[in-house]
């Protein structure tokens, strides 16, 4: 089976980190927790804690509404979903549709808004919704449109999620909004923080966080009850919202550049992680 559990594809996406946080659960007596992300984009990370059991329960937010339209979707109506992909043409024609439909996102039937939001997410460039197709728009590059469109692959994809339906819920919160509703839950929660990049959000991310926005998310984070964990791309703004917390810098492949860069993982007072470090590539604590 393999390792990739979601169907998007997405930048800065964390699954990659899987085995540093399985053994974080370990070491911090986590197994069978539920886990929440306010950012969760792509969810690949959730997904495989989920389908290898080591949390019982995930919560996936995003206040993207073209994100929050693909999850709701495919667990409300994943076989309407996956007759949608056996019979879709995947082709500039298509592509132009679907674009379309991106570009009124916030009025769009929500069923048509996830197709779109997968379509472009398969057939764009490192996956980004508003960037550019695969092989370019007269498809003269060396890849072409469907190349990482791989139909029966996806299908398989969705049609595991959906064995597990009951076991997630999604939603459509702001992100500080969702993380207070987590933190006044009774039952045991890992939030896992993964806001967009503070350096290249904004060519990333259809919701990007301003300056502001990242000042006012750490000031919320510190006085969160719950264990949590943030991700972050390596900055001196960003250490400097957390120069009090506990971080550790290591390489992280980046999808959306096909480079190697520094990230940071931050960690609320009660997480122990020494016995995880050596899942992550050239681990340095700061």
């Amino acid at each position: 089976m393999s390792h990739f559990c979601s169907p998007l594809r997405y930048p800065g996406g964390k699954n990659c980190i899987f085995p540093f946080v399985s053994k974080l659960f370990y070491e911090n007596k986590l197994l069978g927790a539920t886990y929440a992300e306010p950012y969760a984009g792509g969810a690949g990370l959730a997904l495989r804690l989920l389908f290898e059991e080591y949390v019982e329960q995930i919560y996936i937010n995003d206040l993207d509404r073209s994100i929050y339209a693909f999850w709701s979707s495919i667990l409300g109506n994943a076989d309407a979903f996956c007759s949608w992909i056996e019979d879709v043409d995947v082709s500039m024609e298509s592509w132009c549709r679907y674009k379309e439909v991106q570009n009124r996102a916030e009025s769009a039937d929500l069923f048509e808004l996830a197709k779109s939001t997968f379509f472009l997410n398969r057939t764009n460039v490192s996956g980004v919704i508003k960037g550019g197709v695969i092989g370019g728009y007269n498809q003269k590059g060396r890849y072409k449109i469907d190349a990482r469109f791989k139909k029966p692959d996806l299908i398989a994809r969705i049609q595991r999620i959906e064995q597990f339906r009951k076991r997630i819920s999604v939603s459509n919160l702001d992100g500080l909004a969702f993380v207070k509703k987590m933190d006044a839950r009774a039952e045991e929660i890992f939030i896992y923080l993964d806001p967009p990049y503070f350096q290249k959000g904004a060519d990333l991310y259809m919701n990007f966080y301003s300056k502001s926005d990242h000042e006012k998310l750490s000031k919320h984070v510190h006085k969160m009850k719950k264990k949590w964990m943030v991700s972050y791309d390596n900055h001196d703004f960003i250490l400097n919202l957390y120069a009090s917390e506990k971080k550790v810098r290591y390489k992280l492949s980046q999808s959306a550049s096909n480079r190697v860069g520094d990230e940071v993982l931050i960690f609320s007072e009660n997480i122990a992680f020494a016995g995880s470090l050596e899942s992550l590539t050239s681990p340095v604590c700061l």
